[in-house]
């Protein structure tokens, strides 16, 4: 303990030394900052910090940009935002009229970043990365420029300016490719960024490939938090993945981490938060309600607001579908009482609004909540997948936007193979011509080897093989177009598994996959070869049959129909009997995609439930049905789904 007070007393007759001689010695006080916080917690570092007086030191604008930039550092790491972002604002306000420097820069980007831990919001956060990046274009620093350029990247959310995102790691890329050396850090930021771009637009496999690879770049040089925030990513996209035991696996990596690095204390309430996340899509609520009590417990270690007011949100939903209404109710209060949720997250607001109403047993406006989250989600696909960039990921098409489709997924292999030929540029230089040629002609046969790879895997379900829903809807659109132009008929047919929520409980979710998987096989094996059959949810399948009308889309529902009730699934020494419902629709003079179809199907297969399960009902036939439906549910109270 005597030793530890000599130790600071040293350093504090060292700095205050170094105080006294003036401007020329700025630097020097710095480093023996720097030095001190890397040897002791981020709380002590602060006191350390709070014994001098900056604004009357006569140290340069600079020098105290550069010393309100450390401040806002370990405030950052204590998860103090506010005063984190104060003393970046403070740095700022310091240097801003002065001609661009590194600090303005990083200044800017690190309170982008406080802000964002802060409000998770791009409108919020965004506005220091677009003014950082302008000061970077009229900088000379190509290190800070690309730093710049990747996390502008992440603000480009929507498909519809997912090139803009594109066009930025490019222009990266293109500065790393020309240097001599690219760090860890830097090679792992792109990855994030370039996963966080593909999550966007939907394609969850490579999104969970680029994350995958920015947690192994992180790894080498052990960097536990970064480490820990691709693991939540990973498991982000795992969940839209349907792929549980990924899913699993990300969690108890999770909990591994946040017992290996104690001095990160959110760690814990995010595991706790996915875990509960994991068990509310895997429909163990009793587990999903476990751990999301656990995250609540541990809100008070973590500043980012979004999460701990959606950890409230999902809560409400686990009890809710645990057939707590009164409880779900209470979390959902408390979740809509964080007036800063952002407002984008129009879903998540949908979802709270619709458990409060039934709380207060208003079910017809809980029902017309959930239709509109219905419509809601379908208007939100069907905006990504009218958005070509999708395609452009897929095929190589003629049209193209701003950012040429054809080049997508081309561009992202070349920058993979032009960062490891950073490290090989020198031995590049030797090879002769000849190699060089041979060079090109195997990288062509790989290149196009891996974009079929690439194609197949995201036009394909993980468990069950057959199409998955991003591609079922895709080429859906394309033959039912098809038809309407030639004036040929089309059919489609949605359907799913009666109560599968019981065949989860009594024979767990790994029987639950093998009947998903069965029943596929029979509905493959039930249509014609230019029919399209994939799984679009859970337990949900759609068929699209060109050239097909409605009468014969019914013998085919009610063959497949029959063939899943008459038969004894047998896995292992299990066997079990479950049926399918199904509803059929047919194109009519009034509709005009794809989307009208599925509409009208989604309906009738409401109605084949709604009067008994085990039935194939028809999309024309329901509008009576439908109504006397309405009624009846306004007269008593419906289950709430």
């Amino acid at each position: 303990m005597e030793r530890h007070i000599s130790q600071m007393i040293m350093t504090l007759v060292a700095i205050a030394t170094a105080l006294f001689c003036g401007l020329s010695h700025a630097n020097d006080v710095l480093t023996e900052l720097k030095n001190y916080a890397s040897t002791h917690s981020a709380e002590q570092s602060i006191a350390h910090l709070n014994q001098f007086d900056l604004d009357n030191s006569g140290f340069s604008a600079e020098d105290k940009a550069k010393f309100y930039f450390q401040y806002g550092q370990l405030f950052e790491q204590t998860r103090q935002l506010d005063l984190s972002i104060a003393s970046y604002d403070k740095g700022i306000s310091y240097v801003e009229s002065l001609p661009v420097t590194d600090i303005l820069i990083d200044s800017h980007l690190e309170r982008s970043f406080a802000n964002y831990l802060k409000t998770n919001d791009p409108a919020v956060y965004c506005i220091d990365r677009v003014k950082a990046l302008d000061y970077a274009r009229q900088h000379n620093n190509m290190e800070l420029l690309t730093k710049t350029l990747t996390q502008n990247a992440f603000c480009y959310e929507d498909a519809s300016n997912f090139h803009i995102g594109i066009a930025l790691l490019d222009e990266a890329l293109a500065i790393v490719d020309k240097s001599d050396h690219l760090n860890a850090n830097r090679k792992a930021m792109i990855y994030n960024a370039t996963g966080s771009l593909y999550r966007n637009i939907g394609m969850h496999q490579q999104g969970y490939d680029n994350f995958e690879k920015a947690y192994q770049t992180w790894q080498t040089i052990n960097d536990k938090q970064d480490m820990f925030n691709m693991l939540h990513n990973m498991f982000s996209q795992s969940i839209k993945l349907s792929n549980w035991i990924q899913a699993q696996a990300n969690i108890d990596q999770q909990f591994q981490l946040a017992h290996d690095a104690p001095e990160f204390k959110d760690l814990y309430f995010f595991a706790n938060l996915n875990a509960g996340r994991l068990g509310l899509r895997t429909y163990d609520f009793q587990q999903a309600i476990f751990h999301l009590n656990k995250a609540i417990e541990l809100k008070h270690t973590t500043q980012e607001h979004y999460f701990v007011s959606s950890s409230y949100l999902f809560l409400a939903l686990a009890y809710m579908r645990n057939g707590q209404a009164i409880q779900a109710a209470e979390m959902a209060h408390v979740f809509k009482q964080d007036g800063s949720f952002r407002a984008d997250k129009s879903e998540m607001i949908l979802k709270a609004d619709a458990i409060i109403a039934f709380g207060n047993k208003d079910y017809l406006t809980a029902t017309n909540l959930l239709f509109k989250l219905i419509d809601e989600e379908r208007e939100k696909n069907q905006s990504m997948l009218n958005n070509e960039v999708i395609n452009s990921a897929l095929k190589h098409q003629n049209n193209v936007t701003e950012f040429e489709k054809q080049l997508l997924v081309n561009k992202l292999a070349i920058n993979e193979l032009k960062l490891a030929a950073i490290r090989d540029k020198e031995h590049i230089n030797d090879l002769t011509l000849t190699i060089i040629a041979l060079l090109a002609s195997t990288l062509g046969i790989l290149l196009i080897f891996f974009l079929n790879t690439y194609k197949k895997r995201s036009q394909t379900d993980f468990l069950t093989k057959i199409a998955n829903r991003g591609y079922t809807y895709i080429k859906g659109e394309q033959l039912v177009k098809r038809c309407i132009k030639t004036n040929k008929p089309a059919s489609v047919i949605i359907f799913d598994i009666d109560n599968f929520k019981e065949i989860n409980d009594k024979y767990g979710h790994h029987i639950g996959d093998l009947a998903i998987k069965s029943l596929a096989n029979k509905a493959k094996s039930s249509i014609k070869k230019q029919d399209l059959v994939g799984r679009i949810g859970g337990e949900e399948f759609l068929i699209v049959l060109p050239n097909t009308c409605e009468q014969e889309a019914v013998a085919i529902s009610e063959r497949l129909r029959n063939s899943i009730a008459e038969k004894t699934f047998i896995f292992g020494d299990i066997k079990i009997n479950f049926t399918i419902s199904l509803g059929v629709s047919e194109i009519e003079p009034s509709s005009s995609a794809l989307q009208d179809l599925v509409m009208q199907a989604d309906k009738a297969l409401y109605q084949a439930k709604f009067f008994g399960k085990n039935k194939v009902y028809l999309a024309r036939q329901c509008a009576y049905l439908y109504e006397e439906q309405a009624r009846y549910s306004v007269k008593s109270s419906p289950v709430f789904l």
